[in-house]
């Protein structure tokens, strides 16, 4: 179980959700956030809620969370370790994952996206997954409302 403080990697559904959901505050309070470039990319261009633009500021996101970029070498190693499922799932997707497989210590994944997580697993991830409403539960929100 998630613990306050824990690192987490956000993919852009959950960057988005979480705003959505009015939980972001929370959660950077409660845990280092981090995310890929690309992720932040799609967060500024791509962040449509039913229909409608979800206003979120970037820049503010890059004060609050680590922002990582992925080079050529990393993504193609993460390519091979997915035997090519990488490559079904959105950009920002896949450059978390590649950064993932990097990383060391005790850290955790959120994505809203099941073949994001479908993908993870074939990667050796899946441990590392981790629910919205299973982080806003380790700072005290008791439930996120239904959409």
């Amino acid at each position: 179980m998630i613990r306050h403080g824990e690192s987490v990697l956000l993919d852009t559904t959950a960057i988005i959700e979480a705003h959505r959901q009015g939980i972001w505050k929370p959660l950077v309070n409660g845990f280092r956030l981090a995310t890929v470039e690309k992720c932040i990319e799609e967060v500024d261009t791509g962040n449509l809620v039913a229909g409608e633009r979800l206003e979120i500021d970037t820049g503010r996101l890059r004060r609050e969370m680590m922002v990582y970029q992925v080079d050529d070498a990393t993504m193609a190693e993460a390519v091979l370790s997915s035997e090519g499922k990488l490559q079904i799932l959105h950009d920002g997707e896949k450059e978390l994952l590649a950064y993932a497989t990097n990383v060391s210590g005790i850290f955790y994944i959120s994505s809203q996206d099941r073949a994001c997580v479908r993908v993870g697993a074939k990667m050796g991830l899946l441990d590392r997954f981790v629910s919205l409403e299973e982080m806003a539960e380790a700072v005290g929100r008791k439930r996120l409302p239904l959409p």
